[in-house]
This record gives structure tokens, C-alpha cells and sequence, in this order.
């Protein structure tokens, strides 16, 4: 009978799934990967996977929350660069949209919200406030006032320039100026504190 597994391995285990099982979710989607593509990749097996997520479902919400931490990190480190707070976020904001880790969000923004209609409401709602807890987080590492710039309200100005950016129904090239005017509006809200 093979050994337990102390915590520190388990918490190898999983990152290691993450780690590898990302790269095929991000170029495959959430329909077209198997358990079996996440485990390969890996080089673990299904009993494994178990061992650490419940459902394929349960992962994709993991690789989900990695992502929005990427970004989040990748903001942080753009918002602290020298220069001027404002001006960095506003770069932040026009060039969000641009990145690879983005791409998914609207390769497969059909797939995420069919994922999304699968969750229980308690596992929605916890994702959602973990998303709005890295904004609060954001906000206050650059001496935002968070009574007055409220998280939430900074997370669905977020999603609206997400959904809109995506949007089939939008007029392709009057995209990079609907996104300008988007970014100065959310830009008015954290730096004029209007709540």
C-alpha cells in the first residue's frame, strides 16, 4: 500500500493540475476538455483529480479565480510602476482587454456562464465575493478610499465593459473608442470617489 500523502504534497498535487490543466482549458474551453485531457497533461491520474476536485465543473471555477488572480497580480504590478496612478490605471484599463489571460473571458463567455447557471448559489456568490475582495484589495493597496469607491460598484463597471467588449452587436470599429470612453467613466468613479 503506497504512503499518505503529507499536506505539503496534496497542495504540489493540485497546484500541479492547475498549473498544467490550465494551459489545455485556456486554448480547449471548458466544453471540450476532458478530465482525462486535464489528468494527462498533468501526468496524474483521474483518482488524483478526485482526490482534489469534486467535478470537472469544480476545477473550471478554480481555473476561473487563477485567472482573475493573474490579473489582478499583473494590475497590481502595472498600478505600482512610476508615474502617475491615474495614468497607469487608465493604460491598465485600455490594454486589459488585449491580454491572453482575457481572451478566454470572451473565446468562451458562452461557456463560463453556462458554468456559472451550474453553480449552486452559495458557490456563485462566494466566487463573485472573492472577485470583489481582490478589487477592495486593489483599491486599498493604492490608498483608495473604499467607503466612497466601493468594490462591488468598481467589480459590475468591470463586467459591463467586459459583456459590452465581447458583444456581437457592437460596432467593430468604433470598439477602441467605446472602450476609451468606458475606461475614462470607471476612471471618474475611483478617482472622483463619487458613490
Amino acid at each position: 500500500m503506497p504512503r499518505a500523502l503529507t499536506e505539503r504534497e496534496k497542495c504540489r498535487q493540485c497546484r500541479r493540475l492547475l498549473e498544467k490543466g490550465m494551459p489545455v482549458v485556456l486554448l480547449r474551453g471548458i466544453r471540450k476538455v476532458s478530465i482525462e485531457d486535464i489528468t494527462k497533461a498533468a501526468g496524474m491520474s483521474k483518482g488524483a483529480f478526485y482526490h482534489h476536485f469534486e467535478s470537472k465543473e469544480k476545477f473550471m471555477v478554480e481555473v476561473i479565480m487563477n485567472l482573475h488572480r493573474q490579473i489582478f497580480a499583473l494590475a497590481e504590478q502595472v498600478l505600482s510602476s512610476e508615474g502617475d496612478l491615474q495614468k497607469n490605471t487608465r493604460k491598465f484599463l485600455l490594454n486589459l482587454f488585449d491580454m491572453p489571460e482575457m481572451s478566454f473571458f470572451t473565446k468562451y463567455y458562452a461557456e463560463i456562464n453556462e458554468l456559472a447557471e451550474s453553480l449552486a448559489e452559495y458557490e456563485l456568490q462566494f466566487a463573485e465575493e472573492a472577485e470583489v475582495n481582490m478589487y477592495g484589495k486593489l483599491l486599498i493597496t493604492f490608498g483608495i478610499n473604499t467607503q466612497k469607491v466601493k468594490p462591488g460598484v468598481v467589480h459590475n463597471l468591470m463586467h459591463i465593459m467586459y459583456m459590452i467588449m465581447q458583444s456581437d452587436l457592437m460596432i467593430k470599429e468604433d470598439l477602441p473608442k467605446t472602450k476609451e470612453l468606458l475606461a475614462e467613466s470607471l476612471l471618474s468613479y475611483i478617482f472622483g470617489g463619487e458613490s
